[in-house]
């Protein structure tokens, strides 16, 4: 199953970027009749762990928004899609976490490491209200192959079976 951990604050204009690429990559995959968990957040805390240290889980996908400037100078205004290291790091807890301190944690509580990818859409407007930019719509309009690749297989090549967990709250 791919796991899917998207975030952001849709009440600050284009932080909730993330979130739409979570709920659209969810959509996409299970149309391919894929098995998908997508879990959304305001932000990243260590109770993620036990999501991502799942048995089925076979990757992971953190969604979020990053700022680029507004005259457009970074080299690249679409969604950009890495994978993550697997690579040790101290854990340092503070006011918001990132995909690579979950990741640790995983590593250290439940001795897991999945794949995991970073996937973020450019966003130029953070301020109070609802509603994303153009340069994040824009983003948002054309879903990079290899996230859409991601959604038809698991890293070892095997199909992916169709979810039967129910929905509710902020997971579905």
């Amino acid at each position: 199953m791919m796991l899917i951990i998207a975030w952001g604050n849709p009440l600050r204009r284009d932080d909730g970027a993330g979130l739409r690429l979570g709920e659209m990559l969810e959509r996409l995959w299970r149309e391919r009749d894929g098995d998908v968990l997508h879990i959304a957040v305001h932000q990243l805390t260590p109770e993620l762990a036990e999501d991502v240290a799942r048995d089925d889980v076979s990757g992971i996908v953190f969604t979020d928004a990053r700022v680029i400037s507004a005259e457009g100078g970074n080299a690249q205004p679409g969604i950009r899609v890495h994978p993550l290291s697997a690579k040790s790091r101290a854990l340092v807890f503070g006011h918001g976490l990132d995909p690579a301190t979950i990741m640790a944690c995983v590593r250290l509580l439940y001795h897991k490491a999945p794949p995991v990818w970073l996937a973020t859409v450019p966003g130029v407007d953070f301020n109070h209200g609802e509603g994303l930019s153009e340069t994040a719509e824009k983003a948002l309009s054309s879903i990079p192959e290899r996230l859409r690749d991601l959604g038809k297989k698991t890293v070892a090549g095997a199909p992916v079976m169709r979810n039967s967990r129910g929905s509710g709250g902020l997971v579905s």
